[in-house]
C-alpha cells in the first residue's frame, strides 16, 4: 500500500471512529423521508430491472401495495409493479437501510440513527421489525404478514416513541457489551438484544404500548439488528469523500447483484453477480429441496464495518455452525482486511478493499438465507464475497 493510500486510509478511519450513533426516534417514511405513495425501497444496489425483482423481493412488494391500499388483490398489486406504475428505488438513495427483501413504504415504521446535534447532525433510517411470527424480511408471500405490520405501527410505533422520549439510545455501548458476550452483531445478536432490553426496561413502561415494545425485544433475538444496521452505515458513511481512500463505504444486495462502494470514489457502485449465502438450514425446514440462495440485504454494511464474517473469531456458537464453510485461518484471514481498531468496541473496523485486492483473501458476510423461490427463510449462513469485485474498485481508485 503506498505511502498516500494509507493516509487516506488513516483520515477516513478517523471520520468513522468519531461517529457515535443513537437511537433517537421512530417516525413513519412520509414523515422521515418524504417518501410519496406508489413508491417502495428495497435493500442493495439498483435493481437491472425495477419491474422485475427476483421472487421473495416481489412477494414482499406485492404485500407492501395491499398493505398500503394501492392494490386489492396480489394480481393487480403485481401489475402495478410490473408496469413500473409502483416505482421500486434503493434505499441508499434516501439514507436507509432494509434487512434481506423487506419494502419500505409511506406508512413504514423507520428507526431513526443519530450522530451529533444541531446543524452538525446526521442520520440515517432503517426498517424496523415487526418480531417473532410471519416477517416481510423472510420472503414470503403470506398475508400474515400485513398484520404484523398494521401491529407494528399501532403498537411498537407509539410504544418505542414512548420509550426514546426519555433521551435516546447509546448503539455503541450497547454493541460493545454484545460482542464480549459471543455476538457477531450480524447473525447473531440475541446479547444485544437482550442489553437493549434491559436498558429500555428501566425508563417508564406503563401502557399497552411501551409493554409491546418492550415485549417483542424478548421475542425477536435478533431485533438489535434494526439499529446496528443503519448505525453502521451512518458510520462508514462518514468516510464517503475521502480522497484516495479504499475503505469500504457500501455493502450490500438484491438477490440479483452484490454491490460495494468505496470512500474515495462517493456514489459509483461497483457490482457483480450476487454469490450463494451457504450454511447450515434450519433444523425442521419443510420447504422442499431447499437451494442455497443468492445474497440479499442492506446489512452487509455490517460486515464491511469490520464486524459479522470479519468477527466471528468472537463468536463461538457461530463459528460452530459455519465450521465447513469456514478456512482454519478465519481469524488471520479477517484481521489483514481491516484498517483499525475501535476505541470503543475494542476490535478492528474498517473493510479495506486495497487489503482484499492484494492479499487476495475474501471477505465474508455472516447473514441469512431466504429461499430464492420466495417460500420464506432457509437458515443462516456464509457468503464470500468476489475478490475480482474489490479489485476493480481499487483499480478504478488509482
Amino acid at each position: 500500500m503506498t505511502a498516500d493510500r494509507r493516509t487516506a486510509n488513516a483520515r477516513a478511519l478517523e471520520r468513522i471512529l468519531s461517529v457515535e450513533p443513537k437511537w433517537t426516534a421512530v417516525r413513519s417514511a412520509r414523515e422521515a423521508l418524504a417518501l410519496p405513495d406508489h413508491v417502495l425501497l428495497h435493500a442493495g444496489p439498483p435493481l437491472p430491472d425495477p419491474r422485475t425483482p427476483p421472487p421473495p423481493m416481489l412477494n414482499a412488494a406485492v404485500l407492501a401495495c395491499l398493505y398500503e391500499g394501492w392494490a386489492k388483490s396480489e394480481a393487480e398489486a403485481g401489475a402495478l409493479i410490473a408496469s413500473g406504475a409502483v416505482r421500486l428505488e434503493p434505499t441508499f438513495q434516501h439514507r436507509c437501510s432494509s434487512p434481506l427483501v423487506s419494502m419500505i413504504s409511506a406508512r413504514t415504521t423507520l428507526a431513526v440513527i443519530e450522530s451529533g446535534a444541531g446543524r452538525d447532525v446526521v442520520r440515517w433510517h432503517a426498517f424496523l421489525g415487526t418480531g417473532g411470527g410471519a416477517q416481510m424480511r423472510f420472503g414470503a408471500r403470506d398475508p400474515a404478514i400485513i398484520d404484523r405490520l398494521r401491529m407494528r405501527e399501532q403498537l411498537l410505533q407509539p410504544g418505542f416513541a414512548t420509550l426514546l422520549s426519555e433521551g435516546p439510545l447509546d448503539l455503541l455501548s450497547l454493541a460493545r457489551s454484545a460482542l464480549t458476550e459471543g455476538d457477531d452483531l450480524h447473525n447473531r445478536l440475541s446479547s444485544a438484544t437482550l442489553v437493549m432490553h434491559a436498558a429500555l426496561a428501566t425508563r417508564k413502561a406503563e401502557s399497552p404500548e411501551t409493554k409491546a415494545a418492550l415485549a417483542i425485544l424478548l421475542e425477536a433475538p435478533l431485533y438489535f439488528l434494526n439499529v446496528w444496521m443503519p448505525a453502521c452505515a451512518l458510520m462508514l458513511d462518514a468516510a464517503a469523500g475521502v480522497a484516495g481512500s479504499s475503505l469500504v463505504t457500501r455493502l450490500c444486495a438484491n438477490g440479483q447483484l452484490t454491490g460495494i462502494q468505496l470512500a474515495g470514489l462517493p456514489g459509483r457502485w461497483f457490482t457483480a453477480p450476487a454469490a450463494n449465502v451457504e450454511g447450515p438450514f434450519m433444523k425442521g425446514l419443510t420447504i422442499p429441496d431447499p437451494q442455497f440462495p443468492p445474497a440479499t440485504g442492506d446489512s452487509g454494511i455490517i460486515d464491511g464495518f469490520g464486524l459479522g464474517g470479519q468477527v466471528l473469531r468472537r463468536a463461538p456458537t457461530l463459528l460452530a455452525a459455519f465450521e465447513p464453510w469456514l478456512g482454519k485461518d478465519d481469524a488471520e484471514r479477517a484481521l489483514a482486511l481491516v484498517a483499525g481498531r475501535h476505541p470503543v468496541l475494542g476490535v478492528e473496523v474498517g473493510l479495506d478493499a486495497a487489503a482484499v485486492a492484494d492479499t487476495g483473501r475474501a471477505p465474508l458476510l455472516s447473514t441469512g438465507m431466504v429461499d430464492p423461490l420466495g417460500r420464506g427463510l432457509l437458515g443462516r449462513g456464509l457468503c464470500t464475497m468476489p475478490v475480482a469485485l474489490f479489485r476493480e474498485a481499487v483499480a478504478a481508485l488509482a
